[in-house]
C-alpha cells in the first residue's frame, strides 16, 4: 500500500472512531461504580442497554479497500447484580474492492452471577483470498494463487462455572465450504464439516472487557466427524494462556499471550490453520503461511494516555507447519505493531481500536471493537 493509500485510511479511520461520541450521546452513560461499587456496577439512572455501532473501513494488497459495519448491544441481564459482566448481541457485514463479503450475528451471555457463559454465532460469506502453494509442499511453485471460498456457518457453546473460577462446557460447529482456486484451475466440491467439543477455561482476569491484572487458560476440542453429518473425519486443538499485569496504576498494562492450534486427521484445506492478524498474529494478512499446525507468542504495552484516548505497541512471533516436528527458528515469523485505542463505553471499558502490524514481507491494518485479547 503507498503512503497516500495509508494517510486517506488512517485519516478516514480517525473520523469514524472519533464519531463515536454521536452514539455515546444516545447511551446515557456514567462513569460505573454504581451504589454497589462492582467491576460492572451501573448508576441508579443509568440505562442498562447501551450501543456501538461503527463502519470500519479496510485496506490489504489482496482485497483491496474494504467497509464493514458493525452494530452492538451491551446489556446486563440482572442490572443490580454489580459483579455480572454484560451480555452481548450483535451483526456485522463486510464488502471489499474484490467483491468479497460477509455477514452474520452473534450472541454471547453471561447469567446467573456470570456461573453460566453462553455463545452463538451464525453468518455466511464468499471471500476471495490468497494461497501460496508450498505451504502445502515445499516442492510446489512458490507463488500466490488466487482461490475463492463460499462458506456459511453456526457456532453455539455454553459452559458452567464448577470450581475456583473454572467454566467447563460443551460446544458445536458446523460450516460449509465450496473453494475454487484461480478461474479455472481446480475446484473443491462443496463439503460440509460438523461435530461437537468440550471447551475447558480458568478465568481469573479482573475484568472481562479490559483486565489489568490475571490469567485467562481456555482450551478447545471439536471432533469432526461422519457420525455428526461432516464429509471428512478429523480433531482441533486450541490452547491459549493470556496474562495481564498493570504497570503502576491502572493507565498501564502489560498483556501477553501464546497460542496453539492443531489439527490431525483428514484435515480440509479450509479446515487449516491461516497466521492471520485478525485470528491470531497481527502483522500477516496475505495467506502465504497456512498449515496444520500454528505456535504463536506475542506482548503488548497498553497505555491509556488521555482522557478517552489509548495506545497500544506489540511483538510477537509465530511458526506453521502441517507437522508439529517440522517447526524450526528457521521458519520464525517475526511481526510487531502499534495501534490506538478510543473508550467508546466507559462503564464497561469498551474501546474501538486500530492497529497497524507488520510482519515477514506482509503488513495488515485492523479495525475492531474490543482488544485483540
Amino acid at each position: 500500500m503507498n503512503l497516500f493509500k495509508q494517510a486517506f485510511l488512517i485519516t478516514g479511520i480517525f473520523l469514524v472512531v472519533s464519531s463515536a461520541d454521536i452514539t455515546q450521546a444516545q447511551m446515557s452513560v456514567g462513569g460505573g461504580g454504581g451504589s454497589g461499587g462492582g467491576t460492572y456496577a451501573l448508576e441508579e439512572d443509568e440505562s442498562n442497554l447501551k450501543f456501538a455501532g461503527i463502519p470500519i473501513p479496510s485496506y490489504s494488497d489482496v482485497m483491496g479497500f474494504g467497509l464493514g459495519v458493525v452494530g452492538m448491544a451491551y446489556y446486563k441481564l440482572d442490572r443490580h447484580d454489580d459483579d455480572l459482566p454484560p451480555s452481548s448481541s450483535g451483526l456485522f457485514g463486510f464488502y471489499s474492492e474484490n467483491s468479497s463479503w460477509v455477514g452474520g450475528l452473534f450472541q454471547k451471555v453471561h447469567y446467573d452471577e456470570d456461573k453460566w457463559r453462553g455463545t452463538l454465532a451464525l453468518g455466511s460469506g464468499s471471500v476471495k483470498y490468497q494461497f501460496n502453494p508450498t505451504s502445502i509442499h515445499p516442492d510446489f511453485p512458490n507463488t500466490f494463487l488466487d482461490y475463492t471460498t463460499v462458506t456459511n456457518f453456526v457456532y453455539v457453546t455454553g459452559s458452567r462455572q464448577t470450581w475456583n473460577n473454572l467454566y467447563l462446557g460443551v460446544e458445536a460447529l458446523t460450516w460449509s465450504a465450496q473453494v475454487s482456486v484461480d478461474p479455472s484451475l481446480v475446484e473443491l466440491p462443496d463439503q460440509r464439516f460438523s461435530g461437537p467439543g468440550v471447551t475447558a477455561e480458568w478465568d481469573k482476569r479482573d475484568h472481562i472487557m479490559y483486565p489489568t491484572a490475571g490469567v485467562l487458560v481456555s482450551s478447545r476440542y471439536t471432533f469432526f466427524d461422519q457420525a455428526f453429518g461432516s464429509d471428512r473425519d478429523f480433531r482441533k486443538l486450541k490452547l491459549s494462556l493470556s496474562g495481564y499485569q498493570a504497570m503502576g496504576d491502572s493507565t498501564r498494562v502489560l498483556a501477553g499471550r501464546c497460542m496453539l492450534e492443531t489439527s490431525h486427521g483428514d484435515v480440509p484445506f479450509s479446515g487449516e490453520t491461516i497466521v492471520n492478524g485478525n485470528q491470531n498474529l497481527r502483522g500477516y494478512s496475505n495467506g502465504a503461511h497456512r498449515g496444520n499446525n500454528l505456535l504463536m507468542m506475542e506482548a503488548e504495552y497498553r497505555w491509556n494516555f488521555w482522557n478517552k484516548w489509548g495506545l497500544a505497541v506489540f511483538s510477537g512471533a509465530a511458526f506453521v507447519s502441517n507437522e508439529l516436528s517440522e517447526m524450526s527458528l528457521r521458519d520464525i515469523l517475526p511481526a510487531a505493531g502499534f495501534g490506538l485505542r478510543w473508550r467508546i463505553i466507559e462503564t464497561y471499558k469498551i474501546n474501538a481500536r486500530i492497529d497497524m502490524g507488520w510482519g515477514k514481507d506482509d503488513h495488515g491494518i485492523y479495525f475492531s471493537i474490543g482488544e485483540a485479547y
